[in-house]
């Protein structure tokens, strides 16, 4: 057995093309897995940034004991295979049972709720990360809602993302189940559902044109927030400035609610794995425009008699997403994690670290006090 103490689980896909970039731009060795060796070996030589990293190529059925052989010995698994509700479980035992830390970079607010209930304390009591969405979808709003809870007296924060671009494959399967699931927002200390298909109009700073807005699974920022004694309100929103894909949404939703929410889980999720197939990318996907794919994060924060809000740009969030996985591979492998068990990349990283290393990188910029 190599020396390799990496596992990137899904290197094939787009996600995972960029974490590979990251982590051969710090010089980390990983194992790019998944179950088609002949797609990866494509993958990793059409991308110039891998021509002098170390890696291997390991091909790996999607089952449980075939993935705990390939992670013994191991540090880290970065899972990359989504949906994660679908394909998530048995990568995550076998990352617990061989004794690693688990990252993903899922959405669905409902996976997350179920790895934290089910799995929590297992990977605590261990002194492993469990760390989902460990990506720009949610840490970009969390660094978004502490600009606001620097703040003193500050206790509730309402978090907005305004997208550029068009998910992935992927991406678009994982969206369309969790956007028709309850979505949760946390409300006085207590997670509350969003009404079903709920979109709201919201202004975004520096835009004439106001968007339509979704709670988009609810965010992850609810529930990291739950149990943070600082805070007792926590809501997320998501817009594209591509309102087609808004436009595409709402009567999905609308349509599941009426049609699918009584039907077994796998009736659901065949119903909107047909819908995301009809809308997601074909092929593969060219490496995002940093002049094109511009986004910016903003949070309202307040309290009882005192209120901040902040702007922040950013770009590429796919970018940003190998990058957010870089940052935390490399702290788990120096035995620098800030916290075990369930948590956020910002929890494990450090919240300064996170955002220095995404600023160095030239994906997050500018942030501005509005109130």
């Amino acid at each position: 057995m190599s020396n390799i103490e990496v596992v990137l689980y899904g290197a094939s896909g787009y996600t995972g093309e960029h974490v590979m970039w990251k982590l051969a731009e710090r010089g980390i060795p990983f194992i790019a897995a998944g179950r088609n060796k002949a797609k990866l070996e494509r993958r990793i030589a059409e991308q110039p940034e891998l021509a002098n990293a170390r890696y291997e190529v390991v091909e790996v059925a999607h089952d449980e004991a075939a993935l705990t052989e390939l992670f013994r010995g191991r540090k880290v698994v970065h899972n990359l295979v989504g949906p994660y509700a679908q394909f998530g479980e048995p990568v995550l035992k076998a990352a617990l049972t061989a004794g690693c830390h688990y990252l993903d970079a899922t959405g669905e607010q409902d996976w997350k709720i179920h790895i934290r209930d089910t799995y929590g304390k297992a990977f605590a009591d261990k002194g492993l990360v469990l760390a989902p969405a460990t990506s720009s979808m949610w840490v970009s709003g969390l660094l978004a809602a502490e600009t606001v809870l620097e703040k003193p007296g500050i206790d509730s924060v309402d978090i907005l993302y305004t997208l550029a671009g068009v998910p992935s494959a992927a991406s678009t399967l994982s969206f369309m189940r969790m956007c028709c699931q309850p979505q949760l927002r946390l409300v006085q200390n207590k997670l509350e559902a969003w009404p079903p298909a709920a979109h709201f109009p919201v202004s975004v700073p520096g835009l004439h044109q106001v968007l339509t807005a979704l709670p988009w699974s609810g965010g992850g920022e609810a529930l990291f927030y739950e149990h943070d004694d600082r805070v007792i309100n926590c809501s997320t929103l998501v817009t594209f400035l591509n309102q087609g894909l808004m436009g595409l949404l709402i009567p999905k939703m609308q349509e599941f609610a009426e049609k699918y929410a009584h039907l077994s889980g796998e009736d659901q999720e065949a119903a909107t794995n047909a819908w995301a197939m009809q809308i997601a990318p074909e092929g593969d996907m060219p490496r995002e425009d940093y002049l094109q794919h511009r986004v910016l994060f903003t949070c309202h924060g307040r309290g009882t008699l005192v209120a901040r809000s902040t702007a922040t740009w950013g770009v590429t969030g796919y970018v940003m997403t190998g990058t957010i996985g870089a940052v935390t591979i490399d702290t788990l492998l120096l035995g620098r994690q800030r916290a075990v068990g369930f948590q956020p990349a910002t929890s494990v990283v450090g919240v300064d670290r996170m955002r220095g290393e995404l600023t160095s990188e030239g994906v997050l910029g500018q942030t501005t006090v509005l109130i």
